[in-house]
């Protein structure tokens, strides 16, 4: 892992984030926020929402 508690309630794959798990693919963060993407309105789901939490390793 990465010595960070994995939070089981918020899964992960953004492993470029200083709050995810290692090879746990979740986060450790106890809530997060999901924000829309500013000037995307494309109805394509991986174009509309991101963590607003993110942080750069």
């Amino acid at each position: 892992m990465s010595g960070k508690t994995p939070n089981r309630d918020i899964g992960c794959t953004v492993k470029s984030c200083a709050y995810h798990c290692g090879d746990d693919d979740h986060c450790s963060l106890s809530g997060i926020h999901v924000e829309a993407c500013p000037n995307c309105s494309t109805g394509c789901a991986k174009d509309e929402s991101m963590c607003g939490n993110y942080r750069a390793k």
